[in-house]
């Protein structure tokens, strides 16, 4: 999916000269380039619209940047700017008690509906919808189910039987249209299940497993990874306009806060919320087999940048969009923020209400990744 569209917030490049004459308002509802409000944040973190809360140096090659809002309306434009840079031309999903639809120009595709109680975690097609009979969308559902179905075939859900206890439950589901399959990290983080296209058509209701072989890390990253075994890691597949595939490890801490009142202190009742700490992103490698793939670590993705939260990660070059910064992930969901390859620095969106704690911006409507939506 991700090769296939650049949609009117991921434009073109656009002319220095373009940009010189346009007066760019960015903190609007309507911004013709989003990612250029969040640049103007990340560039400008003590301006009018937010506060640095500083560097926080945890070691000497992982640095974590808090930029805390302090105006409610500048916030929602941000936050929307980037979930709506996370949108594809008009593609739209619509949950409700009939089940799951997906728009998109003039094709509408009603999904059949999902067993009672189902929800969904994450989503992946074969392609953007078309009216084509091979045309596959699947979905990943709560207690680490798969199904599939064709809307415009069979219009069927195909459960994947093996698919519970081998898939990551917090993991999303990706099609590489390089390979023809759909992707999700297992449990462990060591292999990757796999469905192929074809086997929709022999109607073998299975998983494969495709064996990860990572290579050794190089000596400058082993204190990080020693300091990584206390966090929680959730693992995510993602292809390139090229067809590269890269293996992002997505690393986060629960952290306690609390409600201060001078009012009640008394009813204060302290919380955890989830917070992103760090980004490790490995590449296959060109001797990776047919039933294998070679994953080597990387600092750099070139031109590139990584998006994860809105169901099925995706990447686009920077200069797909004015504002976008090269070999950066953009995360939406539990948190907001933008994690740097280069600098090795993880900076998060925070709010605040007066006289509490910071809390992570974040939104887990479907479909961001990973809080399922009930059907």
């Amino acid at each position: 999916m991700s090769r296939i569209i650049v949609n009117r917030l991921f434009k073109p490049s656009v002319s220095r000269k373009l940009l010189r004459h346009t007066n760019v308002r960015l903190f609007t509802t309507y911004q013709p380039y989003p990612f250029l409000s969040v640049d103007h944040i990340l560039k400008n973190p003590n301006s009018a619209y937010g506060v640095c809360r500083g560097l926080n140096e945890s070691s000497s090659c992982h640095k974590e940047n808090k930029i805390c809002f302090n105006d409610k309306e500048v916030m929602k434009n941000v936050c929307d700017a980037m979930t709506g840079g996370f949108s594809r031309g008009g593609l739209r999903f619509e949950l409700s008690y009939k089940g799951l639809a997906i728009h998109y120009k003039n094709v509408s595709a009603h999904l059949p509906p999902l067993p009672d109680g189902s929800q969904v975690q994450s989503l992946a097609m074969s392609s953007l919808p078309t009216r084509e009979k091979d045309w596959v969308v699947g979905v990943k559902l709560s207690g680490s189910r798969l199904s599939l179905c064709r809307p415009f075939g069979s219009c069927k859900w195909i459960d994947i039987k093996n698919a519970p206890g081998s898939i990551n439950p917090m993991s999303s589901l990706m099609f590489s249209r390089e390979d023809e399959n759909f992707y999700i990290p297992s449990l462990g983080g060591n292999y990757l299940c796999c469905n192929y296209l074809c086997y929709l058509k022999e109607n073998q209701e299975k998983l494969d497993f495709m064996d990860l072989k990572f290579d050794d890390l190089p000596a400058s990253v082993y204190e990080e990874v020693a300091k990584l075994s206390s966090y929680s890691r959730t693992d995510h597949l993602v292809e390139s306009p090229t067809g590269q595939l890269f293996l992002v490890k997505w690393y986060g801490e629960d952290s306690e806060l609390c409600s201060y009142s001078d009012k009640d202190d008394e009813n204060e009742v302290p919380i955890l919320e989830h917070v992103t700490k760090k980004f490790m992103v490995f590449r296959a490698g060109e001797q990776s087999g047919y039933f294998d793939k070679t994953m080597i670590y990387t600092e750099d993705i070139g031109d590139l940048c990584i998006f994860l939260g809105h169901s099925q990660a995706f990447c686009f070059p920077a200069k797909s969009s004015p504002g976008l910064k090269p070999n950066c992930i953009y995360f939406v969901g539990r948190n907001f923020g933008v994690y740097d390859l280069t600098t090795k620095t993880c900076t998060t969106f925070q709010t605040y209400e007066e006289d509490e704690d910071e809390y992570p911006v974040k939104r887990i409507e479907f479909p961001y990744w990973p809080t399922p939506a009930s059907l």
